[in-house]
């Protein structure tokens, strides 16, 4: 892990996680949050905006009804399937996609670290888990970007007891940006193989953030 933190800094510290599928962001967000930090789960949020009525009439006018639930709302797996893979014709569709609920799910983000930053007292940090985050331009609201570095081979196995099948993962892989393009933004590092302790290197950063931001 890089020790990259100016001398000073300011509560509450935005922190971004970024990583390939699989490789254990959410943990990491679980163990910051324990740690105090406040968290922006993005695929939460993602969730909130399918069920907002303009969304879900949006999405229906491009794929129609078939992609609802009997209950009337907006089936993931079903657009899922739509918008995940290699073809001209998925990506076409995943473009229309992120079009419609990226800025909707970037706005609601940026309305969570505003009340946040509002209350009487502010957490040390916020951390936003989300798969997408430099690609739904969210990069510039965080002071940090938290590289999770984990071996495909792990990642694999991880995706597989989520239900997923290799074509599956390398679908939605490939459906980001490369992992190296995420390294390249990353201004800390950390190492999630088996034998790593992820929990330790999470404590160091932590640890670090306070000195930094609780200097008098």
């Amino acid at each position: 892990m890089t020790d990259s933190m100016p001398s000073r800094l300011s509560r509450p510290v935005v922190i971004g996680l970024v990583g390939g599928i699989a490789s254990g962001k959410s943990y990491v967000g679980g163990l910051l949050e324990k740690l105090g930090a406040q968290r922006i789960d993005a695929d939460r949020l993602g969730h909130d905006v399918l069920m907002e009525k303009e969304v879900r009439d949006r999405l229906t006018q491009i794929w129609g009804p078939n992609i609802l639930t009997e209950q009337g709302e907006v089936d993931r797996t079903k657009v899922g399937k739509l918008v995940f893979g290699n073809s001209f014709n998925a990506s076409a569709q995943r473009t229309q996609l992120e079009a419609i609920v990226l800025p909707r799910i970037r706005s609601l983000a940026f309305e969570r670290i505003a009340a946040v930053r509002s209350l009487p007292e502010t957490p040390l940090a916020i951390v936003i888990d989300a798969p997408l985050l430099i690609e739904a331009g969210w990069e510039p609201m965080c002071d940090f970007i938290l590289f999770i570095d984990s071996p495909d081979e792990e990642r694999i196995q991880r995706a597989a007891a989520r239900g997923w099948t290799e074509s599956h993962f390398a679908a939605r892989e490939a459906s980001q940006i490369s992992l190296d393009e995420k390294r390249s933004r990353a201004t800390h590092f950390l190492d999630n193989r088996r034998q790593a302790n992820i929990t330790q290197q999470v404590n160091h950063f932590w640890n670090e953030l306070e000195r930094r931001v609780l200097k008098k």
